[in-house]
């Protein structure tokens, strides 16, 4: 491995509890590099045309640079504890990927977020210092990523995730981003392994996923809030995604919770 230089900058820690289910968009536009620790629960995180599952008591590394989001499930609490930073090196790049499962690591993290949940000076200095040796033993073992997205993807992933419940089509998305629809959709299709349209509507059923669990919505409503213009054309696509349609895709979930 070879880094002529690194640094961190803005370390901050988050904690997530969330009961049965949830599913996150990840659409933050200051996207941190993260550190997780999976304290309860399982998940998936979903990028590109991947899925990295995760359970409890797995360290996870989630980099900045890939818009990446997650479901999660448990029996019945989710609990996941995060130390967020931007990162700033050259030379390499990586892909989400579990780190480990060891305990002292994850220790470890859950000590730094500690840290950063005060305001005091000497423990915000004390997190950066024990996150840098923390890095000095995880850095080696993480596997290298040859992904190097363009600027003008990002910035179409990054269009999309914010604008997913909007009216969106691929000509309106290319203009956004300054270049042609063909360029746009040979870019998701080589780096993403999809139609801009299907990485569009895998947001959107996502979400409607989280409606269909944890509101009472009509499908109608919940058609209409996640950006579809018809209710037949969100009907087809859920069974697309799902293979069910979403009134049996509720009740299914609701039954398996009881």
């Amino acid at each position: 491995m070879k880094i002529s230089s690194m640094y961190v900058s803005e370390l901050s820690s988050a904690k997530h509890v969330f009961q049965n289910y949830h599913f996150c968009r990840g659409n933050s536009n200051r996207r941190k590099t993260r550190l997780g620790v999976i304290v309860n629960g399982k998940g998936s995180y979903i990028y590109l045309d991947k899925r990295l599952e995760v359970s409890a008591g797995e360290v996870v590394f989630i980099p900045e640079n890939i818009y990446c989001y997650s479901e999660w499930r448990g029996e019945p609490e989710i609990e996941v504890v995060y130390v967020s930073c931007f990162m700033h090196y050259d030379g390499l790049s990586y892909e989400p990927q579990i780190i480990s499962r060891d305990k002292e690591i994850a220790d470890q993290i859950l000590q730094i977020a500690e840290l950063l949940s005060t305001d005091e000076q000497t423990e915000i200095l004390e997190a950066y210092a024990q996150f840098y040796h923390l890095l000095q033993a995880i850095l080696p073992k993480m596997i290298p990523s040859n992904i190097a997205f363009g600027k003008t993807l990002l910035e179409a992933i990054e269009y999309i995730t914010n604008h997913y419940d909007k009216k969106l089509s691929v000509a309106e998305l290319a203009k956004k981003c300054c270049t042609s629809e063909s360029t746009l959709y040979h870019l998701f299709q080589k780096e993403l392994g999809q139609s801009p349209v299907k990485f569009l509507n895998s947001i959107r059923i996502n979400v409607a996923i989280e409606y269909l669990e944890n509101a009472n919505y009509s499908v109608s409503t919940i058609s209409r809030l996640v950006g579809f213009s018809s209710e037949n054309h969100f009907r087809k696509v859920f069974f697309e995604f799902t293979g069910s349609t979403p009134l049996k895709f509720r009740k299914s979930r609701q039954t398996s919770a009881t």
